[in-house]
């Protein structure tokens, strides 16, 4: 494995002019790592990368795939704000940063208090689990009027309860996805961020401003794995519990293997849904990996 991540970080951080190697790398690893094949292990993946809310997925995958049992990473500056310093000779997890090749973080149990001096830790790192219960509006609003950016209109809709929404071709440059006028904030986030993830994972193809590739011709089970992976990923991070978990937990209770999905993929789309929601989101343009 670490053999494998070598080539992988030298792969991604170096010029690439074939744009299809640097977007299937991260697949490539997945595909080349038998442990991650298993339904139940693939599950405890995404358990992992929600547990690090201050790293992106891509980021937090990476973690993973150089200790499975890390529980709190920060770089040296980060650890010493909170009154911790690194040991002598730990080893390093290497993450990638925007604009840069890589940058070192280390887990807790590799720091040590700075001159016996008592942990100032935050809970959002001690418990990042924690479920707040409720959702910002701002964050929902925030990411419909972003996603028009990229020709994607957000609506709603009074529909039966039990139909909390649904996506699909408006006109040849348009996507259209209407949400249930009738439910909460949080299940109308948690619903738009499933169809935008149908969206942006090419489930629906493309449209003129599409940075995504178009992948229609996947199954509807690979189709609905990936959009529940996204949405549980994304909604965990902000502390929201969804169906998505019981989704992925009845598909791993029934099934002992994976349906074809790209992680290359289902995290990309997690990092850009969360950044949808932020103010000052800016458009992006190509396909690939995004940290």
């Amino acid at each position: 494995m670490a053999e494998q991540l070598s080539l992988f970080f030298k792969e991604t951080t170096s010029t690439i002019d074939n744009k299809e190697e640097k977007v299937k790398a991260l697949d490539e690893l997945f595909a080349q790592s038998a442990r991650y094949q298993n339904s139940a292990e693939f599950l405890a993946l995404l358990e992992f990368i929600n547990r690090f809310p201050g790293l992106s997925p891509y980021n937090a995958f990476l973690v993973n795939m150089q200790d499975s049992a890390a529980s709190i990473v920060l770089s040296p500056h980060r650890w010493k704000k909170y009154g911790r310093q690194v040991k002598r000779y730990a080893r390093p997890f290497i993450i990638l940063v925007p604009f840069g090749p890589v940058e070192f973080v280390y887990d807790i149990s590799d720091t040590e208090p700075i001159n016996g001096e008592e942990d100032n830790i935050p809970q959002e790192l001690t418990n990042p689990y924690e479920t707040k219960g409720y959702l910002d509006p701002s964050i929902f609003h925030t990411t419909c009027h972003n996603a028009d950016k990229e020709g994607i209109t957000c609506g709603d809709y009074k529909m039966q309860r039990a139909s909390a929404g649904y996506v699909m071709t408006q006109t040849q440059d348009k996507f259209l996805i209407n949400i249930n006028t009738e439910y909460e904030i949080n299940e109308k986030y948690s619903t738009l961020v499933h169809e935008l993830a149908h969206v942006y994972c090419g489930h629906l193809g493309r449209n003129k401003k599409s940075w995504w590739e178009s992948r229609k011709n996947l199954s509807n089970e690979s189709k609905e794995f990936e959009a529940e992976s996204v949405s549980f990923l994304v909604c965990k991070r902000h502390g929201l519990t969804t169906t998505s978990h019981q989704y992925l937990s009845d598909y791993v209770s029934k099934n002992n293997t994976l349906p074809p999905v790209s992680l290359e993929t289902i995290l990309t789309v997690s990092n850009h849904i969360e950044k949808m929601g932020l103010k000052g989101f800016k458009v992006k343009g190509g396909a690939g990996v995004k940290i």
